[in-house]
């Protein structure tokens, strides 16, 4: 078993919006996860966001804008999670109007 305690910044840009968004971890923890380790097995002291940039690059406002955030309501008629009405635009990472 490999032991270290040196962590190390992670720094992932989101494939929408462009904003690079940093992750720290311990250095092995990465390597393991590098090799095949599931990312819930190496890092379980990450949140949820902090795992899925590291999988993804996808930063937790174009996830929200995308699929909804775990906070909103479920339409039945939106399979999908996007609602049109927000005129969400992920590739500028902001809401219509907000950019």
């Amino acid at each position: 078993m490999r032991t270290n305690h040196k962590e190390i910044q992670v720094v992932c840009p989101c494939p929408f919006c462009g904003h690079g968004h940093s992750v720290w971890v311990n250095e092995i923890d990465y390597l393991d996860w590098q090799d095949g380790e599931l990312v819930q097995n190496a890092f379980p002291y990450l949140s949820a966001e902090e795992r899925e940039i590291l999988i993804s690059g996808i930063c937790p406002t174009c996830w929200d804008g995308m699929f909804g955030s775990a906070d909103d309501e479920e339409d039945p008629d939106d399979d999908w999670g996007f609602n049109e009405d927000e005129g969400f635009d992920p590739y500028e990472g902001c809401y219509t109007g907000d950019c």
